[in-house]
Parts: C-alpha cells; structure tokens; sequence
C-alpha cells in the first residue's frame, strides 16, 4: 500500500485500512466514477492513470489527469453528495476500494483514526484546490 497518499495516518491505520481494501481492474477507456451518481465507495488509483472530466455544454473538459496514490470519491464519503465529475481511465487500471460503510464502521471503531483520515483528507483537498487555483490564476506579482 505504498502508493496510500494521506500524509497524516500512521502505518498502522493504512494496514488496517488497507486489509479492507477490495482490488478492481478497468481496461482502457471505462469509467470509473459517473458526474451525478452518489459513489458508495472511496476509491484508491493502485496503477495506471486516469482524465478527470466534466461534461460543459455537450463537451468533454478534461479538469485533472490523475495516477497512482490519488483517492477518488471524495465528495461521496465526505457529504454524501453526488460526483460532480466523470473520471475514465486512460490504460489499464488498477483501483482498490472500499464500501463507504465499512470504511465508516471502521473509522468509527479505531480511537483517534477518523480524527486522524478525515484531517489526511482535509489535506488532500486543499493540494488539490491549490493545484486547480495555480491553473486559473496567475502568479502574484512580487
């Protein structure tokens, strides 16, 4: 599980993380996530890569190319609110998941371990924003 990228789990919680994990394989050009549907599962990119997109006026807009380490499924397990992007492989993939409710009973079980996920996740979402933030806006002027 050397590719688990939430910075603030010690090596015990991603064992007991990772012992939940189911692995799933997605051939080239699948989808892996729906824009709209609620996902009832956290997904972890093991190998391969994969575009982010969103549909905008009957386009495809590529937001993100994503590979191993990334967590996708975020916005479900966090409000329980639908994706707001569809993400498709590139190549061949490997992904390991896990139910949202086992990973709640999980996180729920373990002192301190919600405490600790849910501030890796916190983390994760806000690299991921300043990566979009450096995207649509220039540098500040010195």
């Amino acid at each position: 599980m050397k590719n688990f990228r939430l910075k603030f789990l010690v090596e015990s919680d991603i064992a007991l993380i990772s012992s939940r994990f189911n692995r799933q394989h997605f051939s080239a050009g699948e989808t892996v996530l729906t824009e709209g549907v609620v996902s009832q599962s956290l997904y972890l990119l093991v190998q391969g890569s994969v575009k982010v997109v969103r549909n905008v006026l009957d386009e495809e807009v590529v937001i993100a190319r994503l590979g191993p380490g990334e967590m996708l499924g975020v916005t479900s397990l966090l409000d329980g609110s639908a994706i707001s992007t569809t993400v498709i492989t590139n190549e061949p993939c490997e992904f390991d998941w896990i139910a949202l409710t086992d990973l709640h009973s999980l996180l729920e079980s373990v002192p301190g371990l919600a405490v600790r996920f849910y501030r890796s996740l916190g983390a994760l979402l806000a690299d991921r924003l300043d990566t979009v933030l450096s995207q649509v806006t220039p540098p500040a002027e010195e």
